[in-house]
């Protein structure tokens, strides 16, 4: 009987462990859900923009790898950075900043390819 105590009981830690392991990665480092858009990141100091234009109006700079939601894609300025060259520009939300219509410079979304599979033309 004590050796079926001892199982059950170390079973419940593991399983006490996974649980809080799974609620402490929750949605802190998530991208958005909820939305229409595809669920991405922007990388660290990516200028966000009112629009596919190196002049466009400054938004903020992300400071960090930050949660966005892409809508869709549009050929705009283009521009060169870590060896990286693309005119290919994304809008749509990113986490912090309160604009639905940001814009941010394909080279700086994370999502493999320039225009990325699944993000229709705006």
């Amino acid at each position: 009987m004590t050796r079926r105590s001892m199982s059950t009981a170390a079973a419940g830690l593991v399983l006490g462990t996974a649980v809080s392991l799974l609620a402490a990665a929750g949605p802190a480092g998530a991208a958005p859900s909820g939305t229409s858009g595809h669920a991405t990141t922007v990388q660290a100091g990516s200028n966000v923009r009112s629009g596919p234009f190196l002049v466009a109006r400054l938004y903020g700079t992300t400071t960090k790898v930050t949660p966005a939601n892409m809508d869709c894609w549009l050929e705009g300025d283009r521009a060169t950075a870590g060896g990286y060259t693309t005119e290919i520009w994304y809008r749509g939300t990113v986490t912090g900043y309160p604009y639905s219509n940001a814009w941010v410079w394909g080279g700086n979304v994370n999502v493999g390819a320039d225009p990325a599979p699944g993000i229709p033309r705006c």
